[in-house]
């Protein structure tokens, strides 16, 4: 009898055993077969995100790249204005001077064309043209046209010294930017453009401005 318990006693553990390990082997099983979905599945996701984070990474490089140039062409653009700035606070300061020095100087006397269009003339004391200017199209191009021979009557680097086709002196007063903003008339000698020249200088620094 008490064999018998024991064959018995036995034959549970094993089976006991049995179910253990096929139970092990099961979630051995299952666990490597999740395993094997997870990395099918989740793989090219992490793959992806991964290469989409070295994007928005390049991204960045370049658009930092980008703001310091961006920072620099700021940085130089502020120095030139300020440099601009200091130049017309200079030229502000020989007009001045010039002004003081000057004594009584002439005019500019505004006037409209035939064409409708506006043009001055630069007046000596005495009343004599000594500058005339090209046409504008509206009277507050005409005065922005003072305003340049004002600023570019004092540079001589400003006055271009022509001679005529049939070789007669002029000279041209040129704006800042190039453009050309006044003629002067003919003179017979070179002696007599450059005191015309001298006139300009001395006069077109006047603040009076009328209408004709």
């Amino acid at each position: 009898m008490t064999q018998l318990f024991l064959q018995l006693a036995q034959s549970v553990t094993g089976n006991v055993i049995t179910i253990v390990a096929l139970e092990l082997a099961a979630a051995i099983i299952g666990y490597v077969i999740a395993w094997y979905y997870a990395r099918s599945v989740y793989t090219p996701v992490i793959k992806g995100l991964e290469d989409e984070k070295a994007s928005l990474n390049n991204q960045i490089i370049k658009l930092t790249g980008e703001v310091e140039s961006l920072t620099k062409q700021v940085s130089d653009l502020d120095g030139k204005i300020k440099k601009l700035t200091e130049d017309l606070a200079s030229k502000a300061e020989e007009i001045k001077k010039l002004e003081a020095e000057a004594g009584p100087v002439g005019k500019y006397v505004i006037s409209k064309a035939k064409s409708g269009e506006k043009y001055f003339n630069l007046k000596a004391t005495n009343g004599q043209v000594i500058l005339t200017s090209v046409m504008f199209p509206s009277e507050d191009d005409c005065t922005n046209g003072i305003l340049a021979t004002r600023g570019s009557c004092i540079d001589d680097n400003m006055f271009e010294r022509k001679l005529s086709s049939n070789n007669k002196h002029f000279f041209n007063l040129k704006s800042p930017e190039g453009s050309i903003v006044g003629k002067s008339e003919i003179y017979e000698s070179q002696v007599k453009m450059e005191k015309g020249i001298a006139s300009v200088k001395r006069n077109g620094i006047s603040t009076i401005v009328v209408e004709e």
